[in-house]
């Protein structure tokens, strides 16, 4: 029998609304549950499967403080699909800390790409390296607007400058060159990058220098 009880004054009645017959008792108490709005749970293991598993606190919180630091509007004032590719490997580089082609690998791990606005698979060349041509191409830009927020006049500056060594040759390339290694890596073409930050540590400018032996790399 499916009824409702109600009250009527200092009465309480019934309604009834129909009768289920030929029912075996487990389906009628999953009826019951039903009516009272409980979750039901089938007693097959295989009810409750998993479709997706990926990585999305993480991404989600750093995106939402590069918003909200105004990060994305330093690297460009419209919202480009570029610009998000941009956020994703600098979120990815702090999650995960490897290769850019690593991080297009992870799209099946994470929802980083997702939330960024990759809706398919993630491709190295227009999702990375495309991205980050746009990016050098602002990069003067980029650089003014972040001294402009955290640079003031007479304040400390800091500068230090680092190498990073290469395998394999590199003959028409003006940058990469023999040079004095910080590291002790000799017999190795290397690079030199200077970075320069705030007093608190926030980076606002980067340069590649060529690492050629003797040279004095400052900032200007």
């Amino acid at each position: 029998m499916i009824r409702s009880t109600f009250r009527e004054g200092s009465k309480v009645k019934h309604t009834s609304h129909g009768r289920i017959s030929g029912v075996p008792l487990s389906k009628l108490r999953l009826i019951q549950a039903a009516f009272r709005g409980d979750v039901i749970l089938k007693e097959d293991p295989e009810a409750l499967c998993l479709l997706s598993s990926r990585e999305y606190g993480a991404s989600r919180a750093l995106l939402a403080l590069a918003d909200e630091i105004g990060l994305s509007r330093s690297i460009y004032s419209r919202r480009e699909p570029w610009v998000r590719d941009c956020l994703a490997m600098i979120v990815g580089r702090v999650i995960y800390a490897g290769s850019k082609l690593a991080l297009s690998h992870q799209g099946k791990n994470t929802a980083l790409w997702a939330l960024c606005g990759v809706s398919g698979p993630v491709d190295v060349r227009e999702h990375c390296y495309a991205a980050m041509d746009r990016l050098l191409e602002r990069q003067e830009a980029i650089q003014k607007r972040l001294a402009s927020l955290h640079l003031k006049d007479g304040s400390l500056v800091l500068y230090d400058i680092t190498s990073s060594y290469f395998e394999g040759e590199y003959a028409d390339s003006e940058i990469v060159q023999f040079g004095y290694n910080r590291d002790g890596k000799r017999g190795h073409e290397q690079m030199v990058i200077g970075l320069l930050c705030s007093e608190a540590g926030c980076p606002v400018g980067v340069e590649v220098f060529a690492g050629t032996p003797g040279c004095q790399h400052g900032a200007r």
